[in-house]
């Protein structure tokens, strides 16, 4: 760039030094004519104001002959050849009036001369003596009266063919090229030292300027030259100090907003009015799955949102404000808001979107409805069996002691129902509240499966059931609750036994694998789709609503497993085939040594 400036500035001292010079030049070269055609003039004059007109008026008009007359006339005017300037460039001649034909020199009689304006004045009685300086012929014509009639007189006619002039002209013209080629010369070599001197303070100013385009604002220049550009360099090294503290705020702030922003969970994604992305941080591009934010446009992204929103409403409607929406994203609940600003009072800048996943609260929301529901349809049904029971006894079968007896033990039975099913949601409660009291202690599970398996035995036997335990390694001892433990082993057996049917075969399996204690409780019965499989764990889940609420199960009992196994740090999962079997598998793990 400043190569440029220096050339630009050479080359106008250049210009201006030609200017100067074709201005002298063309002064020169008018001085020269003029001076030139003041010569003449003066010279013709001078011929004009001597005797010489007189004197060739007498013997011209003398009456003697020609041999004798014109001789002596050329004579007289050879006379004055030095005062005007006769040469080879420059002639006179003596000729006539009436035709302009040459009388002297002797040599040319007869001839004629070129008509000129000046000739043609003289012959018409009167002086020609207007010599321009651009005309192919300097002349000047005089005329001499013969009587008293114009045609009868003469006319000296000096003319001069400028062949000197121009040679005078060439000479100047040569002399002015030499001048101006020096003066370039010495211009040019001013217009190096003169830019030289000037872009030394430019340079700087450049210097310091690249700096602010890389961000760096110190330090400060410290080479400051005298005068007006010291006083530029030294405005720059100001500025350079003030932006340097500005940008040093500003990025403090930006780091602090960068650092919350990157700590949100919430995304936030930032549009200008061209609907480009200026912002986004990491929790948007994870939520709507956005690799190439540059390419993200505000429209085009809500319309595939399936948001009813676009950039013009808060740019071009009067009070534009926030907006809030939810969307939902592949089964997830979005909660949007939309927030224009500005930047004056006027103008919209763009607009910030906050997007925060509320599936978690909007499932919680579902799932305490559902419970609400799932507990009270539980509580109804037993309520309404008592209630009918009870107003059937009191208007008049109390009388009847068999069938009193009867509804009271469907009612005590009803009664028991409710007492499980709120003593197993306060234990789940105290799970989900975390204040659950275990005690725990070293024991070997096989003696708490052996007791387990012959207490259940005999239930299974009622129903037609086979039900076996089988050590398949020896068992480590575990740390656990042994209360907790056998409340969850007594849900799994227990759920095998209701819903197998006769025939079937239960068998109860434990051992050692790895650092874990396994028991596996496997039956033979009708087994659980596919579809259920993953429901199995949720509260008040039924497979066979019916046929469960007949054998009076809550739907609570595998939850409550899970939360007991999974407190202890194990793992519980189901297998089953419909139609053919089912396998509850839990790993705890064995006590450190």
């Amino acid at each position: 760039m400043f190569k440029r400036l220096t050339w630009k500035i050479t080359a106008r001292v250049l210009l201006a030094v030609l200017l100067a010079v074709l201005v002298t030049g063309g002064i020169s070269f008018y001085h020269v004519l003029d001076l030139q055609r003041s010569e003449f003039r003066t010279a013709a004059e001078s011929v004009e104001n001597s005797d010489l007109p007189a004197f060739l008026g007498q013997i011209l008009t003398s009456g003697e002959e020609a041999a004798i007359m014109l001789p002596q006339a050329e004579g007289a005017v050879n006379a004055y050849a030095g005062t005007l300037g006769i040469s080879e460039n420059r002639s006179y001649f003596l000729l006539s009036s009436r035709d302009a034909a040459v009388i002297a020199p002797v040599s040319m009689r007869g001839s004629t001369v070129t008509m000129t304006e000046n000739l043609s004045h003289a012959m018409r009685g009167g002086k020609g003596d207007k010599v321009s300086l651009f005309g192919d012929v300097m002349d000047y014509a005089i005329f001499i009266r013969n009587g008293s009639e114009v045609e009868d007189g003469f006319i000296l006619y000096v003319r001069d063919n400028k062949v000197g002039v121009h040679a005078v002209l060439v000479e100047t013209a040569i002399r002015l090229l030499w001048a101006m080629l020096a003066g370039l010369v010495l211009a040019f070599g001013a217009g190096i030292l003169i830019s030289r001197s000037l872009m030394k303070p430019l340079y700087l100013v450049r210097q310091r300027m690249e700096q602010f385009t890389r961000g760096d604002f110190s330090p400060a220049l410290d080479a400051v030259p005298p005068g007006e550009m010291g006083d530029l360099v030294r405005s720059f090294n100001r500025i350079g100090t003030v932006m340097n503290d500005s940008i040093n705020q500003i990025n403090a702030e930006k780091h602090k907003i960068e650092v919350i922003l990157e700590r949100i969970d919430s995304g936030i994604i930032a549009f200008d009015t061209e609907q480009k992305v200026i912002h986004i941080n990491p929790a948007a591009k994870r939520m709507f799955d956005i690799e190439v934010p540059e390419e993200l446009r505000f429209d085009r992204f809500f319309r595939k949102l399936g948001a009813d929103v676009c950039m013009a409403e808060f740019m071009y409607l009067e009070g534009a404000r926030a907006e809030e929406q939810e969307l939902l994203l592949n089964q997830s609940h979005i909660k949007t808001n939309l927030v224009p600003f500005k930047i004056d009072e006027e103008r919209i800048a763009g607009v910030i979107c906050v997007f925060e996943d509320v599936t978690e609260q909007f499932n919680l929301e579902t799932a305490r409805q559902k419970f609400v529901a799932e507990v009270s349809h539980e509580l109804k049904t037993p309520l309404t069996t008592i209630r009918t029971y009870t107003e059937t006894l009191l208007n008049g079968y109390l009388d009847d002691k068999k069938t009193a007896v009867g509804f009271l033990q469907t009612v005590e039975n009803e009664v028991d129902k409710m007492v499980l099913l709120v003593q197993n949601l306060l234990i789940l409660n105290r799970f989900d509240m975390q204040r659950v009291d275990a005690e725990k202690i070293h024991f070997s599970i096989d003696d708490m499966l052996r007791s387990l398996s012959d207490m259940f035995r005999v239930e299974a036997e009622k129903k037609g059931l086979t039900l076996t335990y089988n050590r398949t390694t020896e068992i480590a001892e575990i740390y656990a609750d042994p209360d907790q433990i056998e409340r969850a082993i007594k849900n799994i057996i227990s759920n095998s036994i209701k819903y197998c049917a006769r025939g079937d075969k239960i068998q109860i399996f434990a051992g050692t694998l790895y650092n874990n204690v396994y028991v596996k409780v496997e039956d033979s019965g009708k087994g659980i789709p596919k579809s259920d499989l993953e429901h199995v764990f949720e509260r008040f889940y039924r497979v066979d609503k019916a046929r469960s609420r007949d054998k009076g199960g809550t739907g609570l009992g595998l939850s409550i497993t899970k939360e007991i196994i999974e407190s202890h740090g194990g793992t519980i999962q189901i297998e089953s085939e419909f139609g053919r079997f089912t396998r509850v598998t839990v790993n705890l793990p064995m006590a450190e040594k």
